[in-house]
């Protein structure tokens, strides 16, 4: 390039004399720049999900019994999630947020017992059923997501065999689940995109 050099355009006369290097690939385009160019950071995968039977059980984790709307032998539709593993687990909190109520319930069909952790940011509420809340659990109580907060139980469960957790998903701040024995509509969202959004796979 530093030769001297004359373009005719027009009526005019631009002459390009010993043209910079850098000039030079700003004259050929973006194409010949883009070639020198450092090629670009890959973007960083996204962390993995983790099961859910895994983050509320921790250790081995457990199974589902019945999926969202899954009910087969029973009238009604199934407004969450059912998990279990067995009688006396730690039960840990899938999301943070702030307890909003509390049944301890009893063992047998009768003693539905409940907790409700609400968190406002996403306006969810996270409804744990047929547990064994802890005695320390208040209203008021900030939880931490993976703090224990309560056992596995058969509260307002018929028979010992089916001990279980059910978790539901509501949205705003709800203090008990959605009516499911005997109601056919549903008032909770299939609650699987929420679930994936807070790292969790439904399994």
């Amino acid at each position: 390039m530093g030769s001297r050099t004359s373009k005719r355009i027009g009526a005019g006369i631009i002459s390009l004399t010993a043209v910079p290097m850098t000039m030079a690939l700003a004259v050929q385009g973006p194409a010949a720049a883009a070639r020198t160019a450092p090629a670009a950071t890959a973007a960083a995968p996204s962390a993995p999900r983790t099961n859910m039977s895994y983050a509320l059980y921790k250790a081995r984790g457990g199974r589902i019994t019945t999926g969202y709307n899954g009910y087969h032998v029973t009238p009604g539709r199934h407004e969450g999630i059912d998990f279990a593993r067995g009688i006396g687990s730690d039960i840990h909190a899938l999301v943070s947020g702030k307890v909003i109520n509390v049944v301890q319930g009893r063992a047998g069909g009768a003693g539905l017992s409940t907790i409700a952790v609400y968190n406002a940011k996403l306006n969810k509420t996270i409804i744990y059923l047929h547990t064994a809340p802890r005695p320390s659990l208040r209203v008021g109580q900030a939880i931490a997501r993976g703090q224990v907060i309560a056992d596995e139980s058969w509260r307002g469960v018929s028979a010992k065999r089916r001990a279980h957790t059910h978790v539901e998903m509501r949205r705003g701040a709800k203090k008990r689940a959605a009516k499911s024995v005997g109601d056919p509509h549903l008032d909770n969202p299939d609650p699987g995109r929420f679930w994936n959004s807070q790292g969790y796979n439904v399994r």
